[in-house]
């Protein structure tokens, strides 16, 4: 599925930018010359849809003059369900490619695939910063390390059932807990163990499920448990892995959990994945000692890119992205994000 906008908003220095997302490689409008390829993480895949696009409130995307902008989704699905081994062209002249799934996937394929004189790819989607390591091999590719643009904030919290009657009770679950949960071996298993549990059935098996390791949301959530990938429990200890933020793989499983974006159960409130029918298939525990943490969303390009003009007039300080009368509708309101544009400068985790 693609998406091509022709609303013009005069933002000076850019000419005609759109964003698409591709599902079967041969059926996609492919990016050329000087267009602008994104890709990365799922959770802001759909605000980036709606700045350029606009978005299911009526609020008109950004459009102005020079080139295009191909924003391509994590997965093959424009609900965000996984698609398992879908490929994608991130540019015309080129052999379909694995699609980079996630914020990992993303910078993982900006450092270290497209090192070439000619970039496919201009920008990252991330819901979380680089790490040193990814930084560092920017720099060693003589980007000069990678550049940050924030363009809100996203709460992060533990996702249930609400189309079926939870069995996770209503006092939440703690961090400490969630350690022992996602950990191997599992010190947790069943839900009468979590601290405080005052659910209907203490001896049913808790099903806790990630996002693939590639993900920005999987790789932010464990390092706030307290845990690495080494450590994690796994699927032959009952991890189950599913595409982030995916309700289905939650709602009618009375012992899910998940980690879940609360912009995305915005989108997923308002009725986007639903024809416009409001829906709420989840709920996000809340209170007392629950695991909820904040945290910023960006899009990250090369250093050695941030005076080109489309850089200029889309992500750097005085571009749309950084126009609140412009970006926020769209990022805030149909997206759910918090909007708080920043330009981070170069960035990466310790």
């Amino acid at each position: 599925m693609r998406h091509i906008s022709k609303v013009g908003l005069g933002v000076a220095g850019v000419a005609v930018l759109l964003f698409s997302q591709a599902t079967a490689a041969h059926a996609d409008v492919a990016a050329q010359g000087n267009d602008i390829v994104g890709i990365g993480s799922d959770t802001i895949q759909y605000a980036a849809d709606f700045l350029a696009d606009g978005d299911y409130q009526g609020n008109p995307g950004f459009n102005a003059a020079g080139g295009r902008v191909f924003n391509f989704d994590a997965t093959g699905d424009a609900s965000g369900k996984l698609t398992a081994g879908a490929t994608v062209v991130l540019r015309g002249g080129n052999f379909p490619v694995t699609r980079p799934n996630g914020s990992g996937g993303g910078l993982t394929y900006l450092t270290q695939t497209d090192t070439g004189a000619v970039h496919k790819v201009q920008f990252v989607r991330s819901s979380r910063k680089p790490t040193k390591a990814e930084d560092d091999r920017a720099v060693a590719n003589g980007w000069g390390g990678l550049r940050c643009y924030q363009l809100g904030l996203d709460g992060l919290k533990i996702a249930v059932s609400k189309t079926v009657a939870s069995n996770a009770g209503t006092a939440g679950i703690s961090t400490a807990d969630l350690k022992k949960i996602y950990s191997s071996p599992p010190q947790i298993t069943t839900w009468g163990q979590v601290t405080g549990y005052n659910g209907p059935n203490p001896g049913a098996t808790i099903v806790p499920i990630l996002p693939p390791a590639t993900s920005g949301t999987e790789q932010f959530f464990i390092a706030q448990i307290g845990l690495t990938e080494a450590q994690l429990r796994t699927t032959a200890e009952g991890l189950v892995r599913a595409e982030e933020h995916d309700a289905s793989v939650i709602q009618s499983n009375a012992n899910a959990i998940a980690p879940f974006s609360t912009a995305r159960l915005v989108m997923i409130h308002n009725g986007y994945f639903n024809a416009g029918a409001a829906q709420d298939p989840i709920t996000l525990l809340s209170g007392g000692s629950a695991f909820d943490v904040t945290r910023p969303v960006y899009f990250i390009v090369r250093n050695s890119e941030i005076n080109t003009s489309w850089n200029k007039a889309l992500f750097a300080p005085n571009g749309f992205l950084s126009q609140s009368f412009l970006a926020q509708p769209l990022i805030e309101d149909s997206a759910g994000f918090t909007y708080q544009y920043a330009d981070a400068g170069l960035c990466h985790t310790a």
